[in-house]
Parts: structure tokens; C-alpha cells; sequence
């Protein structure tokens, strides 16, 4: 219950009551940013403070040990992955054409799609009837097919089926499949055991093939992953390599770094509305990893906060700001 003085490592044990908070966290206001988040579809609430648990409640038929699909919020997973393998020189760095893995790009406009265009969402592809999810062909072949409808670095537009190309363009460039290399260098590090690849199997030209979507995490590995971007890469990823994925990465929209959202400066939303800073009450620091539905992971460098919010879709999405406002204020840190 709020107010007890016990107090949990952020990865420690799986969690074990319904609402937790340490000795220096505000306990009713915290209690009510925590109920206010359940009233609004919350199915779990996980809030650490300078690497410690403060709050952590599950919806009853959702305990804390049930992973959860966490859709785009695998968009910023996938980031670090990738960060990853330009640090092993896998890859060459984020401006690699990706034509370099996509042999029919080297022969036309698409040759100059660079990883960072695909990670920006400023690649120019056309996404235009592509199928998001069931996709029984070959997701890589249909998505590398897609016609150029804007020069490269000159529109942004939120293109998740470019994303999905990046599942294939790591392993290619790895060497090593998707799970394999997340297993060694970011799952098994951080003990994110609960999280799985939402994935599909579909047949292409040479057989089955493995279509990739998204992710299902608990909550605390989602609290494992965002406490490693506050620790700065907890020796994993570099510090350098955080901060260009969660960077506003170009002008067309600050809002957005690297497959990660960005609360420096003013942009657009998923949709393209114009809808100032992403979190306009909460300091300028914040990144997150956003996912439809209302999944969540904000960092809050400067006050040393985590919080992961998953469920149904809350009402507006301005519901996250409003939970990230109020749990700043129950915690001291307004």
C-alpha cells in the first residue's frame, strides 16, 4: 500500500503488491495520479525515483508477470538495437545507405535512404495500401517495394512500415537473427525475460519467412529499459549513441529523434497535428518510447524518473502528459 516504507529495486524480484511507494515519495498524491491513471484504462503503473520503485499497481486481470503488447513503444527498443550495432561495426554508422542491405534501392531515387531517414521517419517511402499486420507474403520484399513519393530528408511522415524494414536491414547487417541479437545485447543484460517478439510467418519467394510487428513487454521490463536510458546505457549502449537517438534528429518535425519522441522542442504528433512540445507541462528533457494505446515509457533525466504506463487507450492522449505531471508533482519533482 501507499506509505509503506518498503522499498524495491528497480530490477529486482517481479512485483509483488498492488501499489508500492518508498519513504521520500508523496503517498496521496502519488495514490491519486496512480487511481487517476486506472480510471482513464490503466492496466498497470510502474514509477521509479533515482532507481527506486515509488508506485507499482496492476489492473486485477492483468498481473504485473503478463506481458503486454506495447506496440510503437518497440519502435525505441529497435533504436538501441540498432545503436548497438554501429558500435560493434555491424553497421557503419546511421547515415549507411540502406540500399547497402536492399539491393533493388541501388538502382534508383531510393539509393539515397540512409538508416537515419528510415529511423527519422523522413525516408520518402510511399506506405500507401501496405499492410501493418497479417501479412502472409514477404514483408520485406513488399515493403522494399514501395515506390519513392518524396525525396529522401524532405517530408516527415510517420511510416511504420519502414520501421519494419529495419527488423531485416539489423539482421542482415548483424548476421545474427532479431531475437538472437536482442537476447545478447539488450534482453539477457537487463533480465528483460517477459518480453517477446510479436512477430508473424509468412512464405516469400524462397520459402517461409518471419514478418515482424512489434513487442510484448511487462511492465517492469519496460521499467528495466527505461531505467537503462536514464543510467545512460548502464555500459550497454553509449551515452553519445542515447543521445542521438532521443535528439529531435531533424527540423521537419523536433518532436521526433531517432524512433524515439523528443519533448525539446515543438513538432507533430503520430498523426501530423501540430500539437506544441509533446509533454508541454513536464521539462524539456523528457524522451519517451510511445506506443498506441496509451503504452509508455517517459524519462525524465533531470529529476532521475521512470514511468511506464500500459492499458487501453486512454481518453485523449494528452491523458500521459497529465500522469507524467502529476506523478512529477507526488514525487517532489514539479
Amino acid at each position: 500500500m501507499i506509505g509503506t516504507t518498503r522499498r524495491q529495486a528497480v530490477l529486482g524480484a517481479a512485483a509483488a503488491t498492488p501499489l508500492l511507494a518508498g519513504p521520500g515519495a508523496a503517498s496521496d498524491p502519488l495514490r491519486a495520479a496512480v487511481d487517476a491513471a486506472f480510471a482513464d484504462g490503466a492496466t498497470g503503473v510502474l514509477v521509479s525515483r533515482r532507481g527506486e520503485v515509488v508506485a507499482e499497481r496492476y489492473a486485477p486481470d492483468w498481473p504485473g508477470g503478463r506481458p503486454r503488447e506495447v506496440a510503437s513503444v518497440a519502435k525505441s527498443v529497435l533504436a538501441v538495437l540498432l545503436a548497438m550495432a554501429v558500435e560493434e561495426g555491424a553497421i557503419r554508422s546511421f547515415d549507411q545507405p540502406a540500399a547497402d542491405f536492399i539491393p533493388p534501392w541501388r538502382a534508383d531515387a531510393r539509393s539515397a535512404i540512409s538508416l537515419r531517414h528510415l529511423m527519422s521517419m523522413t525516408s520518402g517511402l510511399d506506405d500507401a495500401g501496405l499492410a501493418l499486420r497479417g501479412i502472409r507474403g514477404d514483408q520485406f520484399a513488399i515493403n522494399a517495394a514501395a515506390p519513392l513519393r518524396d525525396p529522401p530528408g524532405t517530408r516527415w511522415a510517420y511510416n511504420t512500415a519502414a520501421y519494419h524494414l529495419l527488423f531485416h536491414l539489423l539482421a542482415r547487417a548483424t548476421g545474427e537473427t532479431v531475437d538472437a541479437f536482442a537476447a545478447r545485447r539488450l534482453l539477457g543484460p537487463l533480465g528483460m525475460g517477459g518480453t517477446a517478439w510479436v512477430t508473424g510467418q509468412g512464405v516469400g519467394a524462397d520459402g517461409p519467412v518471419t514478418n515482424w510487428y512489434s513487442a510484448a513487454c511487462t511492465a517492469r521490463d519496460l521499467l528495466a529499459f527505461g531505467q537503462m536510458v536514464l543510467n545512460g546505457g548502464r555500459g550497454l549502449v553509449s551515452v553519445e549513441a542515447l543521445t542521438t537517438l532521443t535528439a529531435p534528429s531533424q527540423e521537419l518535425n523536433p518532436s521526433y529523434g531517432l524512433l524515439w519522441w523528443s519533448n525539446a522542442r515543438p513538432g507533430f504528433d503520430a498523426s501530423g497535428r501540430v500539437g506544441g512540445r509533446r509533454f508541454p507541462d513536464a521539462p524539456h528533457d523528457v524522451v519517451a518510447a510511445l506506443g498506441a494505446g496509451g503504452q509508455a515509457v517517459m524519462v525524465v533525466p533531470s529529476r532521475g524518473v521512470v514511468v511506464v504506463r500500459q492499458g487501453d487507450p486512454p481518453r485523449s492522449a494528452r491523458n500521459l502528459g497529465d500522469l507524467l505531471r502529476a506523478v512529477l508533482a507526488a514525487t517532489g519533482d514539479a
